[in-house]
């Protein structure tokens, strides 16, 4: 059966909190209802799936037999986690043994760390279930108390937490995937996003793959050899659907080829869809306008969600 589509962005949230009955902040609730159109830019199924993505479908009168079974939702709840991506980017840089590759020093822990913090750099702190920059802090302006307080909370919350060395970024990209119920990969093309240091999103470029790929890097046969890599992994799990890998070109050339793994819809597939309806440096209104609230247009070849107060 073709399941209705459904923009569910707090579905990070519901997969941290991992119950069918999930009520996410008031903010996010708004997100959700002012945006419901954008869910008429792809053809079916819900941004992401979790134990409320499933009750909310039984809401709508869909059967269980036309649902994930509760063993595939745990098991995208774990891929889905952070901890599953410091995994991958460890197994992904011993195999390609490429110096251009950097993510060597990522890792997952339940362990507060030791003292004192300050490193050259910074690092940044992530919770193992989160979006839009929640759950995400860089170590720059705070003291080692206050680190050491949010890194307790995750622990205390979600059992642990991901670290990584910040890197000065000069440029936030992904390679977008779709993984098929018969686990062949299909390299749906690149994205390219702004991202705030806080993790919050900024917008998407809507251009053409050409145009993205010399954005990114002159190495295509890194990028090639990633996009080989990615094919070959993503079909190894259970979990079928969009994919999206987000990384970082560092100001020095190198690459992060796996800053964090998206097993959902997200808004470098949605700028993709958007070009190939489109075309470049469209204006489009893609939701209501309003006055208070959010919106999301496609304005000068971006795509952006805005919010007002």
């Amino acid at each position: 059966m073709k399941l209705p589509s459904l923009f569910n962005c707090s579905n990070d949230m519901a997969l941290a909190a991992n119950v069918r009955q999930y009520f996410p902040p008031k903010r996010i609730q708004q997100m959700e209802e002012d945006l419901c159109d954008l869910a008429k830019c792809w053809d079916e199924g819900p941004w992401g799936w979790s134990l409320c993505t499933k009750q909310r479908y039984k809401k709508m009168g869909i059967s269980e037999e036309d649902l994930p079974s509760d063993e595939w939702l745990d098991e995208v709840r774990k891929l889905s986690s952070r901890e599953y991506a410091c995994g991958y980017i460890k197994d992904l840089i011993a195999e390609l043994k490429d110096n251009r590759l950097v993510g060597q020093e990522m890792h997952f822990t339940t362990q507060l760390p030791a003292l004192p913090l300050r490193g050259a750099g910074g690092s940044i702190f992530k919770s193992p279930w989160s979006s839009s920059g929640r759950g995400v802090f860089t170590s720059h302006n705070l003291s080692e108390e206050q680190i050491i307080k949010k890194l307790q909370g995750f622990i205390n919350t979600q059992g642990g937490y991901a670290v990584d060395r910040f890197y000065e970024k000069e440029l936030d990209f992904a390679m977008e995937f779709y993984v098929h119920k018969d686990h062949t990969v299909d390299f749906l093309g690149y994205s390219v996003f702004h991202a705030e240091e806080s993790g919050a999103y900024g917008y998407n470029l809507v251009e053409d793959q050409h145009t993205l790929k010399s954005y990114i890097s002159k190495d295509c046969d890194l990028l090639d050899a990633l996009i080989d890599y990615h094919k070959s992994h993503l079909g190894l799990t259970s979990y079928y659907g969009p994919v999206g890998i987000d990384m970082l070109l560092c100001k020095d050339g190198r690459i992060h080829p796996c800053i964090e793994i998206n097993l959902r819809m997200n808004m470098g597939i949605l700028a993709i869809l958007l070009f190939n309806k489109y075309g470049a440096n469209a204006n489009i209104q893609l939701t209501p306008k309003r006055e208070h609230g959010f919106e999301a247009k496609l304005e000068n070849g971006k795509l952006q969600i805005i919010y007002k107060q």
